[in-house]
């Protein structure tokens, strides 16, 4: 070998070992760059991604019906968005692309993303011009399992566990009476309740500070919607045994008003409340979906447990719980967690009881408990033939189908079984799955679902900064110690061997 070659060959060692290594923490991908497309944001405007990105992008796949794994997703990137450094941020974009087009018009986005506080660019458009979307990422929409989904949703199965400053505990189920559904209807609208128990149960004397007289020439009446004939209907039971579940819809009126104008309610609702005032005129405030303030708060009165809750400038707060209250100095207070039903874990909430859609299984405990020992809503034992035993069943009849855990999917034609993912294509219905794209907008690292850490996404970005030499980074040609030696120790070796390489032939 010719000295010159030999230089160039030690050099290209050296270079080998000097290059920095980076490893991802999420799955790394090896994907061609994904061509430019416009769909509508929130704001009605249309949104080109590829012209209107820059540097790193974070592309995440959601729908604002998701009643559990996007609300958290979307908190966990707000947190992400916050770790980053202001130099960080100009180079990394934020961009959200929904799943359920027909349902998530750029009104419903708006909606959701000011609800969580996620202010870039959410992005819809027709079904046609989203599959071509969905194919570009690899991504299987399975909407029949996002329609089950948010279909198959039933309060009445919800529960919520309670652990004491004691360490002991209870589990409720959930239930909604009449009364739970006008204090909890009355309390989203800023309402006051006026109400007293007796031994005929409990009694509504006055709503938001408009008082029964006491010579009784008029009282609050409860109506019931029917819903068969779309007519409001006299109570003939009493608040406590009204089924909320049953009647979601009620409405209160003076005894001497006028039923036919009580204004109907929205039935796309899940549950309302309206109410005709002795002056004739008329208030209804209404719920889209239940929350876990819902369940909880059916979940306590259901039980008899004793609860102070709070609406605050921030939503409502838990501030006493079974006669303990938490102490002011936030030494602890009640932290709220939620059931992971694939992983079979509590975890903590990362949004308030108000942004909670539609939960299963709460759980209500100190902030310093160890997660650990809340029991478990449901047996530990699993069916290994539900699901091949890497799942849990939803719906039921001929909607019955399995969610499978992560890394597993449907097997083909058979919705009620789970099987090894073969392929890089990422089922989004229950899941979901987060990409970071480099630069040059190729997808680098895929995050599948809702479970990871902040901290470890956010490695990812700033893995990836760093690579591409954005986000105020810089190039780091100062190489560690142990590989300058080796560096040294490689080219004093090829100087000895073309030392003494050019002795012999000199001889």
């Amino acid at each position: 070998m010719r000295p010159a070659q030999k230089a160039w060959l030690a050099l290209l060692l050296v270079s080998l070992l000097l290059a920095p290594a980076s490893a991802y923490m999420g799955k790394q991908l090896a994907r061609g760059p994904v061509d430019s497309f416009t769909l509508t944001a929130q704001n009605g405007e249309n949104y080109t991604f590829g012209s209107d990105t820059q540097g790193v992008v974070i592309v995440s796949f959601i729908f604002t019906r998701c009643p559990d794994v996007c609300p958290v997703l979307t908190q966990s990137l707000t947190a992400v968005e916050a770790e980053l450094t202001d130099a960080e941020r100009e180079d990394v974009t934020f961009v959200s692309i929904t799943v359920d087009p027909e349902y998530d018009t750029p009104e419903a986005l708006t909606e959701y993303s000011e609800r969580m506080g996620a202010s870039w660019p959410h992005l819809t458009g027709t079904p046609e011009e989203m599959q071509a979307i969905w194919d570009t990422f690899g991504v299987v929409v399975q909407q029949n399992v996002i329609d089950m989904h948010v279909m198959d949703y039933e309060p009445g199965e919800a529960s919520v566990t309670v652990v004491n400053t004691s360490n002991q505990s209870s589990h409720h189920m959930f239930a909604w009476s009449g009364w739970t559904l006008t204090q909890t209807m009355a309390s989203s609208a800023g309402w006051s309740v006026n109400s007293s128990v007796s031994e005929y149960g409990r009694m509504l004397h006055g709503i938001n500070g408009v008082d029964s007289p006491s010579d009784w020439s008029w009282w609050w009446e409860l109506n019931l919607w029917n819903a068969t004939n779309e007519t409001w209907e006299s109570s003939d039971v009493g608040m406590d045994g009204v089924d909320g579940m049953e009647h979601p819809h009620v409405a209160w009126m003076p005894s001497n008003g006028n039923r036919t104008l009580l204004p109907s309610p929205n039935e796309t609702q899940a549950t309302s409340i309206s109410v005709q005032w002795p002056n004739g005129t008329h208030d209804q405030i209404g719920q889209e979906a239940f929350t876990a303030y819902h369940i909880t708060q059916g979940a306590l009165n259901g039980a008899g447990v004793n609860s102070t809750i709070e609406a605050t400038s921030y939503g409502h707060y838990l501030s006493s719980l079974g006669d303990e209250d938490a102490p002011d100095d936030y030494a602890w207070w009640w932290n709220l967690y939620g059931w992971n039903e694939t992983s079979e874990l509590w975890e903590s909430s990362n949004v308030g009881m108000d942004d909670y859609l539609e939960p299963l299984h709460l759980a209500w405990a100190p902030s310093y408990t160890n997660v650990s020992t809340i029991p478990a809503p449901v047996s530990d034992d699993v069916d290994e033939t539900v699901c091949n035993g890497h799942g849990w069943e939803m719906g039921s009849g001929s909607s019955k189908h399995c969610m499978c855990d992560s890394g597993y999917t449907w097997a083909e034609g058979d919705q009620l079984s789970c099987v090894p993912e073969t392929t890089e294509e990422y089922n989004v219905g229950h899941s979901t799955i987060t990409y970071i794209l480099n630069a040059d907008l190729e997808p680098t690292v895929a995050w599948t679902g809702d479970s990871w850490l902040v901290e470890d996404f956010t490695a990812d970005v700033r893995e990836l900064l760093e690579k591409e030499q954005l986000g105020g980074y810089e190039a780091d040609l100062i190489p560690s110690p142990s590989l300058l030696m080796t560096a040294t120790a490689l080219l004093a070796a090829f100087a000895f061997v073309g030392v003494r390489r050019t002795k012999q032939d000199n001889e």
